[in-house]
């Protein structure tokens, strides 16, 4: 009964859609299980670049099926775009894809309301990427949301929807090309949710009936662990749960199935947005790391924080999701610094300073205490072999290895498919 669980160790970006991509070539199912069209997932395959936000990265394979879980919150609109670009990129997934019916909806409404929400936070904004995530998830936690499955009833989905929308138009003060706009966006929201309800499906049944065939499954989640809402840096966080145990509850197995859960981050740390960051670089060497490991978001374009890997953060996220193995990711990018650094600890040390360990507010006043290591000249983008690897970049994934305490079993060198050493 193999199923493997692939979530991020970090803020998200980490890479998970190449190994996604890597691991679901033989797979039976790929299985979305977190976040929205807030996350995006690039795979580069024969000299194309692919950046999907909502569907599984493995159907980029001709075979696996594809399947959006419970605890996603879905932009019909977005989708049916990325639908599209697959289908201009010769990828059809028509006979191939399930939705659960009782994913949440991202509401045209829910948008506006980030926005006011972002805008009233001022200075304390937490850098959303407003596609209308936390607020389809409050819509669902005060049970007043709206599911695929409803749309298989047309005149109770319509009624919920014109009801979002009422409420849009009476709490936030609009003007005329704003209501405009959204009641023209609602209008598209409501003709394809009545199009994609042909797509949902009891993806938990589906599912156990691929893993008592002796099928396997990959569970995609989306950011990455340290943007869970309760294992994060709480309130600079998204709303869905990224770790490795929300694949169960929002694809509906039980953990017993759970063969593997494969932790992917990067050579060094990112993040978009606000909210603590220990080990930012903030100076010309972080530009460097940027414009090298083009940090970018897929989803906003917005430039990412770049830092010195976090060793003390990623041993947590770790434990929190039960790795069993990891893959580090953009390892290239370091190639020409003459002196890495890794935080190996705190000098607020949460071992021996705290009994809690947190990553909220007080985060931000830990100060990294690093472990400074040789960098190498080399060019090794592309590079497919450990043993031809230079001495100084095998020390660099030895160290980081021994730190988070779980096997590094590969190593991302560049952008494409086949860019990857493995270390078994």
């Amino acid at each position: 009964m193999p199923a493997t669980i692939l979530t991020g160790l970090q803020w998200g970006d980490e890479g998970k859609g190449k190994m996604v991509d890597h691991l679901s070539g033989t797979a039976d199912a790929v299985a979305r299980f977190s976040g929205g069209a807030n996350a995006g997932h690039t795979v580069e395959t024969g000299g194309r670049r692919i950046a999907l936000h909502q569907l599984p990265s493995g159907l980029i394979h001709p075979d696996p099926l594809g399947i959006i879980g419970a605890g996603c919150v879905l932009d019909p609109a977005a989708l049916m775009d990325e639908i599209k670009t697959l289908e201009t990129n010769g990828i059809s997934i028509s006979d191939r894809f399930s939705i659960s019916g009782k994913v949440h909806l991202v509401h045209p409404a829910g948008k506006y309301f980030e926005k006011k929400n972002e805008g009233e936070r001022g200075v304390s904004a937490i850098g959303t990427t407003y596609r209308g995530i936390g607020p389809t998830y409050v819509r669902k936690f005060m049970r007043k949301g709206i599911r695929l499955e409803d749309a298989a009833m047309p005149d109770i989905f319509l009624e919920k929807s014109a009801l979002i929308t009422e409420d849009c138009l009476k709490t936030l003060d609009l003007s005329e090309d704003e209501i405009r706009s959204l009641n023209s966006e609602v209008e598209i929201f409501n003709s394809i949710s009545l199009k994609l309800v042909e797509y949902a499906e009891d993806v938990s049944l589906l599912l156990a009936r691929i893993l008592d065939n002796d099928g396997s499954v990959i569970a995609e989640g989306a950011q990455g662990t340290l943007l869970d809402p309760d294992h994060g840096t709480y309130p600079f966080v998204t709303c869905g749960s990224c770790v490795a145990g929300a694949a169960c509850t929002s694809l509906g197995i039980g953990p017993v199935r759970i063969d593997e859960v494969v932790g992917v981050m990067k050579a060094y740390s990112t993040r978009v947005g606000n909210g603590p960051f220990p080990t930012e670089l903030t100076c010309a060497l972080g530009e460097q790391i940027r414009e090298q490991g083009n940090e970018y978001g897929a989803t906003t374009g917005r430039p990412r924080r770049c830092g010195w890997f976090d060793a003390v953060l990623t041993n947590y996220t770790a434990r929190i999701n039960g790795c069993t193995w990891t893959a580090l990711t953009l390892l290239d990018v370091l190639s020409g610094i003459p002196e890495l650094k890794v935080c190996k600890k705190y000098v607020l040390d949460p071992e021996t300073d705290l009994t809690l360990f947190e990553t909220g507010a007080r985060l931000g006043n830990h100060t990294p205490v690093y472990e400074t290591l040789p960098g190498w000249e080399e060019n090794i983008s592309g590079e497919r072999d450990w043993e031809t690897l230079p001495e100084n970049a095998k020390q660099y994934v030895l160290f980081i290895e021994k730190l988070i305490g779980v096997p590094i079993k590969a190593i991302s060198t560049g952008p494409a498919r086949e860019d990857l050493i493995w270390r078994m």
